[in-house]
């Protein structure tokens, strides 16, 4: 049995996940759960995934990806924003204080920042546009991977950055 651990950003909250694989098997632990079994398959011509896990059905469509690797998903219908790493590199993202569901925005690829789409003190939700970087000629929209306020913008519009370079920080809200 071959096992992956991961860690999944679903809006703000975060979770472990195994999947553990046996021939054409699949199971998924989630956090400290029991190992459930898992059925999905393609549907509508590609577009969608349904998911049967944990005896409720769930359609799955990929609406989008952002710069920062968050998926942008509805799940029966509902939008979520999801980021999916295995453990290491969400290890080791977090040991640089980027882990998913932070507040940083960074550069994936090397770009030039065309516009800023929010100001110093500015009070940003989740999935909100905060960005925009022209890579490879396409322009690339970042969105917020956290509900919170903008804390540091340390780009200007016009600005080359490179993979790494810190976009804009977003202090996450806290629950309370």
């Amino acid at each position: 049995m071959l096992k992956k651990k991961y860690v999944l950003n679903i809006g703000p909250e975060q979770r472990g996940a195994v999947v553990a694989r046996d021939g054409r098997d699949t199971a998924v632990q989630v956090d400290d759960g029991e190992l459930t079994p898992v059925n999905y398959r393609p549907v509508l011509n590609g577009k969608a995934i349904s998911i049967r896990y944990g005896g409720r059905l769930h359609l799955v469509h990929v609406t989008g990806v952002n710069g920062n690797g968050q998926l942008q998903v509805t799940v029966n219908g509902r939008p979520v924003a999801l980021t999916v790493m295995d453990e290491l590199k969400a290890q080791a993202l977090e040991s640089l204080g980027g882990g998913a569901g932070s507040g940083t925005i960074a550069a994936d690829i090397p770009g030039l920042v065309v516009e800023i789409k929010v100001a110093l003190g500015d009070r940003v939700n989740l999935g909100d546009p905060v960005i925009v970087v022209e890579a490879m000629k396409m322009q690339n929209e970042l969105t917020a991977a956290v509900s919170g306020t903008v804390r540091e913008i340390p780009v200007g519009a016009g600005q080359s950055v490179n993979p790494g370079d810190v976009l804009v920080v977003i202090e996450p809200e806290t629950a309370g």
